[in-house]
């Protein structure tokens, strides 16, 4: 069975061969192994490392707008600082502009490692000049021709997938995060208008998918977190466009959520949304493996759980250890995938990933 099959099946609930196992590996780590952060070079290190290829970061969506006269987004470098190499976005509007300044390369080893050290949105007066920058998208277009060039530079050796954050990620991303929570909580009225807009570049994302080559819409919603935010938040800005995505996919299409941190309070609202399957199930949030593969695993795919601080800093044994917990806990009648429960690390030993392929292959054939 080939691994596009592996994926495939488990994605649908169903029971392959074995065990499908993929990771969360994307620029860092694919830099480390093969020199290239690009969704090739990901795919390379899958190969490398005989993994199936998912989470592929960079085929897609891409997606743009057309603004009028008085619109406009650039950016400029500014130098270096303390070793970080330090860069200016700015988005212009009539009523405004605002800056945002990010540091990047500043780890020796792991160059693509970036921070942002000032917000877009410094105040909550600044939502206004965002609301009239998602206002002036007039038309949007998109463009599908490196889903087709993955596709076939993939093969039968994963799925191809976009990687999509929901809009209410794509809102804290302009904002400091205790700064978003406490919009969120004093402003609801204000930012459900301006989710709202946000959805506009959400719903045309998805139609590049739809119209793309690409097999599983990997849907960000790690803000969906209850490390984050409330239950009642979730319900507000995270759930219906998550319910949304998943009417709109267009026949044969996937998609899986994508979490982090505590999840076990409002995962029976996302398994009820539809996805094909949910990561990471975050060993370091509040997701037991087996408890959620009794009570989920006839409604989606379990994704995860999988420490990647093992596959940097643990031995060959430990890291198939780890695999067999994973095994342990929710391979039964499939729809399971090992992944790592974050991003693989830039660090990560090759031995150890090799390793738990080759135990998945023996141990974990049904």
């Amino acid at each position: 069975m080939t691994q596009r099959e592996r994926l495939s099946i488990a994605l649908d609930g169903g029971q392959p061969d074995q065990v499908p196992v993929t990771w969360e590996l994307v620029g860092r780590c694919a830099l480390a192994f093969t020199g290239d952060p690009g969704w090739k070079g990901q795919c390379d290190a899958h190969r490398l490392i005989g993994s199936a290829i998912f989470n592929l970061q960079g085929v897609g969506p891409h997606v743009g707008w057309e603004r009028p006269a008085g619109y406009r987004e650039h950016g400029r470098e500014l130098g270096t600082e303390g070793g970080w190499q330090v860069s200016e976005q700015i988005i212009e509007t009539p009523k405004g502009s605002l800056s945002q300044i990010s540091h990047a390369a500043g780890i020796p080893g792991d160059p693509l490692v970036a921070k942002r050290v000032a917000s877009f949105v410094k105040s909550p007066a600044d939502w206004e000049i965002v609301a009239d920058w998602l206002d002036a998208a007039d038309e949007g277009h998109f463009d599908v021709a490196a889903s087709h060039e993955a596709r076939e530079y993939v093969g039968d050796d994963g799925l191809v997938n976009f990687w999509l954050c929901d809009s209410l990620y794509a809102l804290a991303n302009l904002r400091d995060s205790a700064e978003f929570v406490l919009d969120l909580m004093d402003r609801p009225a204000e930012m459900l208008e301006l989710h709202t807009k946000m959805h506009r570049r959400t719903a045309l994302a998805v139609e590049c998918f739809n119209a793309s080559a690409a097999d599983v819409l990997v849907y960000d919603i790690c803000w969906g977190s209850t490390s984050l935010i409330s239950p009642a938040l979730f319900e507000q800005f995270v759930l219906p466009e998550a319910q949304w995505v998943c009417r709109t996919l267009a026949p044969g299409k996937r998609v899986v959520f994508f979490t982090t941190g505590k999840t076990r309070a409002v995962l029976p609202q996302i398994a009820d949304a539809g996805p094909h399957g949910v990561q990471h199930l975050d060993v370091l949030g509040d997701c037991d493996l087996a408890e959620v593969k009794q009570t989920f695993g006839k409604r989606f795919c379990l994704m995860g759980n999988y420490s990647p601080v093992v596959l940097a800093h643990g031995s060959v044994r430990q890291a198939e250890e780890e695999a067999r917990r994973c095994l342990r806990a929710a391979m039964a009648e499939g729809g399971f995938i090992i992944t790592t429960s974050d991003e693989v690390p830039a660090d990560s030993k090759l031995a150890n990933m090799q390793a738990v392929v080759r135990l998945v292959d023996s141990e974990g054939r049904y």
